[in-house]
């Protein structure tokens, strides 16, 4: 059996429904993703939006973008994700109705982003980021033994964000964000034994980000920023719904599919001083998935609708970091964090799904090729503890049925690597 489950950080917060992305777990916990800056991966995103050492400020806290001037960076992440999944799932047609399995987990993936900005004046800042700031992937074989309950999950979503960023004074900055979001929701798995469900759906929405950085001095700084992707907006997605293989043949064909999802608002306060040679970072983050509870999926065929149970819960990260000047040409950087996951426990999980805490330790450097053009590097290992899914719970308007927890019983067991290489240029 060939199992994925990937982090790309890339496409956008409408995989909140099913979460994947170009590539699988999104690697900040739930299916956001933070791997938006590559010398942010670095210092494990100590300092997010407002250390001022690339134009990524655009996607944490648009007020950052002051700290820089006119330029631009390109860059991209590969994430591999690798281990074992190994239990038993509910599934019709196996011997006493339940079919057991266990294999290696080796999911590779890259996600790419693009940052650029130019400065009006002393005072007034424009930039446009194009970026992902949630994804998620996990993808198993037709047949693996937890197939009825998932085979391929997977969100694609992009944020095409035009920002401004004003400097009150010398303490004083200001940041906004009007951000449109494309999403796309792929999910799939099998049916009463012989059928195939596969659910292709995207949509867009609009949603904001807004920011406010203070400076004490040119070495010492905080920020605050606040994404209205709020509980309260939810975001339509429509397309197609395939079936085949139905033991009722009136189900076979291709009908409307759609979803409507709620997604989470989150705030994030970042800290960053520098003391001669040496730079210091923290973040804190919270995020409120407490409106994840039920996602559905609803067709126009007599199936009607499809429901899984979440009951996600608000969630704080918290990261350290720290830069080491080393000379004109190089710096090197290291940190560490700590992200919170909304499953609370094994009852809640689902394969869709696999979510757990996870730390990250990370390192990197930058090197200055020219007082123009240089190029960051970043590398995150994340470690994940062994972990169960359990949530078995499905609800299916044609046969009523609501499996529930035992049914499912899978334990995963892997970590990830993040790798990062951009390249960044100053007018």
């Amino acid at each position: 059996m060939d199992f994925k489950t990937s982090t790309s950080r890339g496409l956008s917060a409408l995989a909140l429904a099913t979460g994947l992305l170009s590539s699988g777990e999104a690697f900040a916990a739930g299916f956001a993703i933070n791997d938006i800056s590559i010398t942010g991966v670095g210092r494990a995103f100590a300092g997010a939006g407002v250390v001022g050492d690339d134009y990524s400020a655009i996607g944490f806290n648009p007020a950052g973008i002051t700290l820089k001037g006119s330029g631009g960076q390109i860059g991209g992440v590969w994430i591999f994700e690798h281990g074992k999944v190994e239990g038993y799932a509910k599934k019709v047609g196996a011997p006493g109705g339940r079919a057991y399995g266990k294999d290696d987990i080796s999911i590779p993936v890259t996600v790419p982003n693009l940052f650029a900005q130019y400065k009006l004046n002393d005072s007034l800042y424009f930039g446009l980021g194009v970026y992902s700031p949630f994804g998620l992937e996990t993808k198993y074989d037709d047949n693996w033994f937890g197939s009825d309950y998932g085979v391929k999950s997977e969100l694609k979503s992009i944020d095409i964000a035009p920002t401004i960023g004003y400097k009150i004074n010398k303490h004083w900055s200001l940041g906004a964000s009007a951000i449109a979001r494309w999403g796309q929701v792929r999910m799939t798995n099998t049916s009463a034994g012989t059928g195939y469900s596969d659910f292709d759906i995207d949509g867009w929405n609009y949603y904001g980000r807004f920011g406010v950085m203070y400076e004490f001095d040119e070495n010492t700084r905080i920020g605050l920023a606040y994404s209205t992707v709020s509980t309260k907006v939810e975001h339509t997605l429509k397309g197609d719904h395939k079936m085949s293989g139905m033991p009722y043949p009136f189900l076979n064909g291709e009908w409307d599919g759609g979803t409507v999802v709620r997604l989470p608002e989150m705030w994030l306060l970042s800290g960053y001083h520098r003391r001669g040679n040496f730079g210091y970072s923290s973040s804190i983050r919270y995020t409120r998935w407490e409106h994840f509870n039920d996602f559905t999926l609803t067709s126009s065929s007599r199936l009607g609708y499809h429901t899984s149970k979440y009951n996600w819960h608000n969630t704080w990260s918290a990261a350290l970091g720290t830069d080491w000047f080393y000379d004109d040409k190089w710096t090197f950087r290291a940190g560490v964090g700590y992200d919170e996951s909304p499953v609370r426990h094994p009852g809640l999980r689902t394969v869709r799904i696999p979510d757990n805490d996870r730390v990250l330790m990370s390192v990197g450097f930058t090197y200055k090729f020219t007082d123009h053009f240089k190029m960051d590097f970043g590398y995150t290992h994340i470690y994940l503890p062994t972990f169960k899914a359990k949530n078995g719970y499905n609800r299916t308007g044609l046969q009523g049925t609501t499996p529930g927890v035992g049914d499912v019983n899978i334990k995963y067991d892997f970590n990830a690597e993040v790798l990062g290489l951009q390249f960044q240029y100053d007018f």
